[in-house]
């Protein structure tokens, strides 16, 4: 049986994503879409990297794991994911949250725009009540670095969101070697990066909810 490399990668970064990680996987399953998926674990001990093996088991040729015996922050999985992206030669990278707060539904519209664009983002700050049920400091710190992005940097993106798709064939991959974080300032690092050098950013309105169970 001959498979199909898909063009587009999703990147699922996980650490104590137990609750989740499963049905994710299957709700993006149900898209029906020809999707590749790396798993990136920072040594989860709560019996996610066992679900991962699962989920690798139950499809061999499609599902990419690779699994790091401590934590090596959210911004560094980032990173190691382009980068294998970029090695494996995709032509998309989608990375996203694992804790069902980025909706797998908006990925559709992600790939459609990503076709005009080098970055999309999605972004909370295109409609009203789109973070429901966040913590008041969350809602603090999210909103400290759009106003931050914005006085310094001059831009509105959402730089703290890491639900994107990243165009491959258009971005230079040499852009990560400026985003020395390894946590989640990478986010904004790269962002503001990638806007310097003049590349076409999109948005694209989202709901983003708070965590509904575990502990990342």
């Amino acid at each position: 049986k001959i498979v199909m490399m898909a063009k587009v990668l999703i990147l699922l970064p996980t650490l104590n994503e137990v609750d989740h990680i499963f049905k994710l996987y299957k709700k993006i399953l149900t898209l029906k879409q020809n999707f590749d998926f790396l798993f990136i674990d920072d040594g989860s001990i709560d019996g996610t990297w066992e679900k991962i093996k699962e989920i690798k088991k139950s499809n061999k040729n499609k599902v990419f794991i690779i699994r790091r015996q401590n934590r090596k922050g959210l911004g560094k999985a980032h990173k190691d994911g382009l980068l294998w992206a970029y090695r494996k030669k995709y032509l998309y990278l989608v990375t996203m949250d694992t804790d069902f707060a980025h909706d797998p539904k908006y990925i559709p519209q992600m790939i459609r725009k990503i076709r005009r664009a080098d970055l999309v983002v999605g972004s909370r700050y295109l409609k009203k009540k789109s973070t429901p049920n966040w913590a008041w400091y969350r809602i603090f710190l999210s909103l400290g670095a759009h106003f931050a992005s914005k006085l310094f940097f001059n831009h509105t993106f959402d730089s703290t969101n890491a639900f994107r798709c990243y165009n491959l064939r258009k971005i230079n991959k040499n852009f990560i070697l400026y985003c020395k974080s390894n946590d989640y300032d990478f986010f904004f690092t790269s962002l503001t990066i990638l806007n310097l050098k003049k590349y076409k950013i999109l948005q694209l309105a989202m709901t983003i909810k708070g965590r509904t169970a575990g502990n990342s």
